[in-house]
């Protein structure tokens, strides 16, 4: 079916393949919900020597077994892809991977529209959540809105039910401090911000428990 599929896209210039199909194509090839499938790779490192230090730290210190593999995937290939260690990516893996779980959603087949405000901090939470669902905006699975003051929020979509997942107060500010203090160190987006806020990013990446950290809304 997945091959028919790809086959009839790529000759025809994606022309016969509607957004909409994309999400269809995943329910017809699920895994089940937290299970990742690996196209290129067979697996990911499980040898703390194939990480770079930091990360190594955290393999050894047990955070991808008490978050889960597919946290940790998810935050690893978002970083790979997004080119910094961040704290809003990090937050948008978890947030994906959290919409998942709670959605028994398969990869590829949730449409999510994230709010982020009008922070560019806040935008890099596309990548994460992207990453964790197998969602993207070439599927037309995803859309981000830029709505001025809005705190940082996903609104999840998987058959019959919507998921909204928002930061709880209170670790929205723990984050502003730590990015607010970077700032007035450093300058916005200066190479000694991007350091220092990638520093953080390894205690969010190990402290913030996906489960605890949303505000959670299920509706059927």
């Amino acid at each position: 079916m997945k091959k028919r599929i790809m086959t009839v896209a790529l000759l025809s210039g994606f022309l016969w393949t509607p957004l909409a199909a994309w999400a269809d194509e995943a329910d017809a090839n699920a895994t089940p919900p937290g299970e990742r499938p690996m196209l290129a790779l067979k697996t990911l490192p499980s040898s703390p020597d194939a990480y770079q230090e930091d990360v190594a730290a955290l393999w050894r210190k047990g955070v991808a077994q008490r978050h889960g593999l597919a946290e940790w995937t998810a935050i690893v290939l978002t970083h790979e892809i997004h080119q910094h260690i961040g704290i809003y990516t990090i937050i948008g893996a978890k947030m994906g991977t959290r919409a998942r779980e709670l959605l028994k959603a398969p990869m590829r087949a949730v449409r999510v529209s994230v709010e982020t405000g009008n922070d560019k901090t806040k935008a890099c939470a596309s990548d994460g959540i992207q990453v964790a669902l197998g969602s993207t905006y070439a599927q037309g699975l995803i859309t981000q809105i830029a709505h001025p003051g809005a705190p940082l929020q996903g609104v999840f979509e998987y058959k019959d039910a919507q998921l909204t997942l928002s930061l709880k107060p209170e670790r929205q500010i723990e984050i502003d401090r730590i990015i607010e203090t970077a700032k007035k160190k450093h300058g916005f987006l200066t190479a000694d911000y991007f350091e220092e806020v990638e520093h953080a990013s390894y205690t969010v990446w190990e402290d913030f428990d996906r489960t605890q950290i949303f505000n959670e809304r299920l509706a059927p």
